[in-house]
């Protein structure tokens, strides 16, 4: 378990911050997930190490939902996905960093105006870097139906920021 956290510990406090919108209540959804799964029993024959990643997702996904629902929370994403931007803020020009910080937002608005199944399946394909496998997995839902998903969401993302980057 410990090396699956280390592994996927940005992915998944990406992912539960997209749920959550909150980075604090993120960091309590891992934390009450990986309570759970080790006080969990273990099913006769154990999980399979390829069924591990997705189970994890899962269970954070809804460990989210429980503090989401728990604290009557319909917040949108307040907090940046984009830790980079943020680092490559602090080490640009100044018109560089107003630019930089400019095209964040507009992604980050364009990521908040997508559906709620779209805008899961893109937080977990690039910042949580899942596999549409994965992906469809831990949303019990086929691969193909979640590489679907994304490509709509790729397509509205690009309709919605054609004239603003």
């Amino acid at each position: 378990m410990e090396s699956l956290y280390r592994e996927h510990r940005q992915g998944l406090f990406t992912y539960a911050l997209s749920i959550l919108g909150c980075g604090q209540t993120a960091e309590d959804a891992i934390q009450n997930a990986f309570a759970r799964l080790h006080d969990a029993p273990i099913p006769i024959g154990g999980i399979e190490d390829d069924k591990m990643v997705p189970y994890v997702f899962r269970c954070v996904r809804n460990c989210a939902i429980d503090l989401q629902r728990n604290q009557q929370r319909q917040q949108r994403l307040g907090e940046s996905l984009f830790e980079s931007v943020q680092q490559r803020e602090d080490q640009a020009s100044p018109d560089d960093a107003m630019l930089t910080q400019e095209r964040a937002e507009q992604l980050r608005a364009a990521i908040d105006g997508l559906a709620e199944l779209e805008r899961e399946v893109v937080v977990l394909k690039i910042f949580a870097g899942l596999t549409f496998e994965q992906a469809g997995e831990m949303a019990e839902t086929s691969p193909k139906t979640m590489a679907t998903r994304y490509r709509r969401a790729l397509l509205k993302l690009k309709d919605h920021l054609k004239g603003q980057l």
